[in-house]
Parts: structure tokens; sequence; C-alpha cells
């Protein structure tokens, strides 16, 4: 397992009970897209619309905090089932798809793939007022945790803007 992804272990260890999509597109459609960084800080995630009508959003790794093993070598999906993606670099990796906005103001879609263990699990997002992002799984529908996203600029000023000069 790879010890800097240890934000994404319980949260995508969980599956949520399935709700019915709106059918609207939602202003909060584009509150959720852009970068996010994950509780801790561990990684950052693109969030951009997906899906033929764009109505739907998708997300993927784009920055770890430690994106090499103790090798120097960049970490790979090595956990995925499918072989020929094992050695693809965990920044790039899709770790959601097809999120749609359900009536109570929930995103749920396909899953959120964990690449500690290579398994999808069914995960919510939902955004708050003060511009964060909840990400929420449960097991069984009864055991939840959830995590806050906040923007990477909220949460480290000065790296964000010295990336941006870079």
């Amino acid at each position: 397992m790879h010890q800097h992804l240890q934000w994404l272990g319980p949260l995508l260890g969980m599956s949520l009970i399935l709700s019915t999509p709106a059918l609207a597109k939602s202003p909060d459609h584009e509150k959720l897209i852009g970068t996010w960084a994950t509780q801790g800080y561990g990684a950052q995630v693109l969030i951009t619309p997906c899906g033929n009508a764009g109505e739907q959003l998708c997300g993927q790794i784009t920055w770890l905090w430690t994106d090499r093993d103790a090798e120097g070598q960049l970490l790979t999906d090595d956990q995925n089932p499918t072989a020929h993606l094992r050695d693809r670099p965990l920044i790039g990796t899709p770790i959601f798809r097809n999120f749609a906005r359900l009536r109570d103001g929930r995103w749920q879609g396909d899953g959120m793939y964990n690449p500690e263990d290579g398994n999808f699990y069914a995960a919510s997002l939902k955004p708050r007022a003060d511009g964060t992002l909840d990400v929420t799984g449960c097991v069984l529908g009864i055991f939840c945790q959830t995590q806050i996203w906040r923007r990477p600029h909220s949460v480290c000023p000065a790296t964000t803007a010295q990336a941006t000069r870079d």
C-alpha cells in the first residue's frame, strides 16, 4: 500500500446507497469544477466535466505530496486489477467518473477508485456553502465517513502562487 494515500483508503473502502439523479444541470456544477486538495493535503484531484453533454463530472489525481517510492521511482497504479494499467503513474489516474447531481444536492456516479487496493467504491460529493467539498462514503449505507476537501489556494496560498510562476 502507498503510505501517501492513507487519506483515500478509509474513504474509498466504503459503499453508499444510490439515489435518483436530478434531471437538470445545477449551479453546483460550476462550483465543483477545478482542483481540490484532499483532507490532509496528501493529493490534489482535478474535477472536470465528462460525458457527452458535459453535465456529469469526472476526477483524476493531478498531484501527490509524495509521488515517488523509497527508491525514487514514480508511484504507479500497481494495485489495479487490469494488468496493463499497473504501470501507469498515479498522477493522472482517474478516481471517479460520471458523477451526476442528485435531487438532494449530492453528486454520485460510477464509483470512486481507490489506488491502494484497486477497487471501486460508491461515494458522493456535496458542495458546502463555505466553498469546501464534502466527500462521503458509507459501508452498507450506515457506517459513513466524510472528508472535507478544499481548494489548494485556501490550504497553502504560497505554494499555489509559486506553482503558477514555475
